[in-house]
């Protein structure tokens, strides 16, 4: 049997308020709990989860590792937040990374208005001090933010690295635009660098082929192999343009072609190698 565990997914209540990027209307506003996404893991045989955070507080980070505390969850581990620009983030991190499910933790780099933000004297003090707490560092970047990103994190080649949702290229302007396939290599010579095959539909619409994602899947197949790729549904962000069932058909038809041995890694051990689950 193979082990499936899905890399990237998200709860959250509205209510909470802290959610800055959430629109007004569509499906995504409304809350995400644990039995929401239970059936739709049983129909796809996933047996657990990395809960990743939504928004840039600690109070969420503490949410998610509540929801990682209750009996019988399924949530393997959890990436959490905290300012990583502040004096205070090892503190906050210590704290938080005695709960066993805290795993890594991820800055919004998209969201910065600064593609250079984690060039910072202060930031970088603190991602280095990461691996020594045991903790792994998500990038979440646009294409054209990868640049940066890599020559920042190629200065901590301890620090364990995923980037997620193959950092969002602009999939129908081809594997060139932004220079996303040579950074994409760049990253993949680090050799503690991973990718997540996951946040592909929303970046196209609910309009997409298999084919829109077919070349860039493949880019990343070659530079990282699948030994370093683990499945992420994006679930419910994935509901603006597909269903959980889609999103893994998706990522079923993009890596069918590969050797039994190969699609466990991605379907599961590599990430619970990644996250020590």
């Amino acid at each position: 049997m193979v082990r499936k565990i899905d890399a990237h997914q998200h709860f959250w209540q509205v209510a909470r308020g802290d959610y800055h990027w959430m629109p007004d209307g569509g499906p995504l506003r409304r809350d995400y709990l644990p039995d929401d996404l239970r059936p739709l893991n049983e129909a796809a045989g996933i047996e657990g989860t990395i809960l990743v955070q939504a928004a840039q507080t600690v109070a969420e980070t503490e949410f998610m590792l509540d929801l990682a505390s209750q009996p019988e969850s399924f949530i393997l581990g959890v990436v959490g937040w905290v300012a990583l620009d502040s004096s205070d983030a090892i503190r906050q991190l210590e704290r938080l990374a005695q709960h066993p499910k805290l795993v890594a933790v991820r800055p919004m780099l998209q969201d910065l208005p600064d593609d250079a933000w984690i060039h910072q004297p202060q930031v970088l003090d603190n991602v280095r001090q990461l691996p020594q707490l045991g903790l792994r560092f998500e990038v979440l970047t646009y294409a054209r933010q990868l640049e940066p990103a890599f020559r920042a994190l190629a200065q901590i080649p301890e620090l364990d690295i995923v980037i997620n949702h193959l950092s969002k290229p602009r999939y129908r302007q081809g594997v060139d635009a932004d220079n996303w396939q040579y950074w994409m290599h760049q990253f993949a010579q680090l050799p503690r660098a991973y990718c997540k095959l996951s946040g592909m539909v929303t970046e196209v619409g609910a309009d997409w082929t298999v084919d829109d994602f077919r070349s860039h899947a493949d880019v990343v197949l070659e530079a990282f192999g699948p030994e370093r790729i683990m499945f992420g549904s994006d679930w419910p962000v994935c509901r603006l343009a597909a269903t959980h069932e889609q999103v893994v058909t998706l990522a079923q038809q993009l890596t069918d072609h590969l050797a039994p041995e190969q699609q466990a890694d991605i379907w599961g051990q590599t990430a619970a190698r990644f996250y020590g689950v």
